[in-house]
């Protein structure tokens, strides 16, 4: 998500990255991202038999939602 996401170039941006404003949201979403991959979806990938409850697996998907979206209003050209 890092390399992806983050540094002067990003491979992926979610805006120009002209203002501070653009380029701090770049680095939020960045932090985002790889935050969701460590903190949910690593635990997951990683521990055998890890269960959530239906409170929180509505949580991840609101969460995952949030990322997806931005991730559509991107102009891919």
């Amino acid at each position: 998500m890092e390399s992806v996401f983050g540094g002067e170039q990003p491979r992926l941006q979610l805006n120009p990255g002209m203002t501070l404003t653009e380029k701090t949201e770049q680095r939020g979403f960045e932090r985002l991202f790889s935050g969701a991959m460590m903190a949910i979806r690593n635990p997951r990938g990683h521990t055998s038999g890890m269960a959530d409850g239906p409170d929180t697996c509505l949580d991840h998907l609101a969460f995952a939602s949030l990322l997806l979206r931005r991730l559509d209003e991107v102009d891919l050209r």
